[in-house]
């Protein structure tokens, strides 16, 4: 867009803001579009002003961007390790087929967290919410490391899981809020490059931290985080405090807002209680709960008696689907602010994005819960070896994830390439499917792992962006949450599903195929896939465990790959929005001016398109 367009632009925007924020005679359309600016976004609006304008701008924008970088890189390193460490906590208390039930409770709470985080953030400012979701992370830890049992154990993941949620969220609210469309699918993606560092030494840490003590694992993260994520605060509260001291916060500060809510007017009770209502705390935990109810049992089935005739397991799913209804009422006729408002819930872009990462994230649990257990004892990778496969996915899907921002900034379009990334995905699963029984060999499951994460990687940085792309910055980190929270129900919902049958076919196999004069060991085998391990691979024990693995897991292969056509099909109704120097999509005018000005100077050419890529100036 030529800088006289852009000038237009701004020069508009900044008239009809002081128009609303000087006129005594506002319309309520002017109303309800100035109230929804809340504090939190007034606040990195301002801040993101501050760094452009201060004389020492570079240097800040350099510090934070180092400060929030390194908050990844540990934070990856977090992800790289512990998830090796958690079959080895659950199998101390003998309960590793717990493994499920633990991911369902963290993944269902630290996702109806999301939004509540989001809202926080917005409610009060970006830096205030890092403190919150850092203690959060911390006490979890802290927990996590001194249990005695499965319940402290898990309670303790549940709290590092929403710190955890909290930071990843924060982390790309961040870049969101202070980057285009057309950089921010880069800049994102490069927040998960630190795993293409970890992923060479993770293994070396985790397999020295198992043959010490697991509880160090999450012990040393519980003091690195903290560290490491104080300069990124400390950055944004000086950036804060200058803007307020330079009065940069515009609405905070303006005559309408203060006329219409005056918050300094009012008492703390009705503080916190407004607080409620705008994260719609009732909403969401009507929706946890249900969840939680309803596909818990899944995972409990196994060890209770009766199985699912047991009256409590009923009881527990019925209420669960009561309160998933009773959600769906109160948001739709009662609740003052919904968690998920019409305009959100209407938008054909945000739909398809939650359609396509719900049903990848539930055929990905399916498919992948169980597959780490399974690689662990049909081959005999050694921990540290172990930790790297378990690792190449997530390789796979940071590497290709930069490779996905570097196309649509060249491209300024994400469709075409996440139909690409989809139909990968799928020759991936094709992969390791093989008669019942037969084990894949290593090749194929590292090729899989590979496939899955560079297709993974096209589709998943295509939805963030297209969800972003198609609300306004007032509704940017509810649809960043809402897009995480659906996507993680329908993770929860494949790993219910994986959990049940797991535990409903592996001791079934388990006595089918050990030896006659061993079948008092499958309760100890079933709780332990160390214990499985430890026997030598020629041995009868360790075959029947490498074929019962192989027979439960059989099925979790096929329903994956079914699934993942669900999403390529939705991916062809998907938004090709343009992404250029805007935060969003949603003001057609200046997309529609810089989308006219791409197509008039795009090459004609293949000649033409080569040299325009080599002699393209990135700004």
């Amino acid at each position: 867009m030529s800088q006289s367009a852009e000038h237009r632009l701004s020069q508009d925007d900044v008239e009809k803001q002081e128009r609303l924020e000087h006129t005594d005679d506002v319309s309520s359309e002017d109303i309800e579009k100035v109230l929804p600016q809340s504090r939190g976004v007034a606040h990195i609006e301002a801040i993101r002003d501050t760094m452009l304008n201060v004389s020492s701008g570079k240097k800040v924008k350099v510090l934070l961007c180092a400060s929030i970088l390194v908050c990844a890189w540990v934070s990856v390193l977090d992800s790289s390790t512990t998830s090796s460490y958690e079959p080895f906590a659950t199998s101390s208390f003998g309960k590793h087929s717990m493994i499920g039930t633990v991911t369902i409770a963290k993944t269902i709470i630290a996702s109806v967290c999301r939004p509540i985080i989001a809202k926080i953030a917005d409610l009060t400012s970006r830096p205030h919410t890092y403190i919150l979701v850092v203690t959060l992370y911390t006490v979890g830890y802290v927990i996590s490391s001194a249990a005695q049992d499965i319940t402290a154990f898990s309670a303790g993941q549940v709290l590092a899981g929403i710190g955890f949620a909290g930071i990843d969220l924060i982390n790309t609210l961040i870049v969101a809020d202070l980057t285009p469309l057309k950089w921010r699918g880069l800049l994102i993606s490069f927040l998960a490059t630190p795993y293409l560092i970890n992923v060479w030494f993770a293994g070396l840490i985790s397999d020295a931290i198992v043959k010490r003590n697991w509880r160090w694992g999450y012990g040393m993260f519980a003091i690195m985080i903290p560290v490491v994520i104080f300069p990124a605060i400390g950055v944004l509260l000086w950036l804060d405090r200058r803007a307020q001291k330079h009065k940069k916060l515009a609405l905070t500060t303006s005559k309408l807002k203060q006329e219409i809510v005056p918050i300094a007017k009012k008492k703390w009770v009705n503080i916190v209680w407004s607080a409620i209502v705008e994260i719609d705390l009732l909403g969401l935990l009507l929706l946890g709960f249900g969840f939680s109810l309803l596909l818990l049992p899944f995972s409990l089935a196994s060890g209770a008696s009766k199985g699912w005739k047991n009256p409590s397991l009923i009881a527990m799913m019925i209420v669960g689907g009561l309160l998933l209804i009773a959600y769906g009422v109160y948001e739709v006729y009662y609740a003052p602010i919904p968690s998920m408002p019409r305009r959100v819930l209407f938008n054909r872009t945000f739909l398809m994005s939650v359609c396509i990462d719900v049903v990848y994230l539930l055929a990905g649990n399916i498919g992948d819960l169980y597959l780490s257990s399974y690689v662990y004892v049909v081959t005999n990778l050694s921990t540290r070896d172990w930790t790297y496969f378990n690792n190449t996915l997530t390789m796979g899907l940071c590497g290709f994830g930069v490779v996905a921002g570097v196309i649509m900034r060249i491209t300024h379009r994400y469709k075409y390439m996440q139909v690409t990334g989809l139909a990968i995905k799928i020759i991936g699963y094709g992969l390791i499917i093989r008669p019942k029984g037969t084990v894949p060999n290593l090749a194929s499951l590292v090729m899989n792992r590979l496939l899955i994460g560079c297709g993974g990687a096209l589709s998943v940085v295509a939805s963030q962006i297209a969800a972003q792309a198609s609300v306004a910055h007032q509704d940017l980190s509810l649809a960043m949450s809402l897009l995480s929270l659906w996507s993680n129900m329908g993770g929860a919902v494949g790993a219910a599903i994986a959990t049940a049958v797991w535990q409903r076919d592996l001791p079934g196999y388990l006595n089918d195929f050990l030896p006659a004069d061993s079948t008092d060991l499958a309760p100890t085998l079933f709780g332990s896939f160390a214990a499985i391990k430890a026997y030598p691979e020629s041995s009868p024990i360790r075959q029947a465990g490498i074929k019962s693995y192989s027979y439960a897991t059989h099925d979790f292969f096929i329903i994956a790959l079914s699934l993942s056509f669900i999403p390529l099909i939705c991916a062809c109704f998907q938004t090709n929005f343009f992404l250029g120097n805007t935060l969003n999509a949603v003001d057609v005018e200046s997309e529609m001016a810089e989308k006219e000005l791409a197509e008039a100077d795009e090459p004609k050419t293949r000649l033409d398109k080569l040299a325009a890529f080599f002699n393209k100036k990135m700004v």
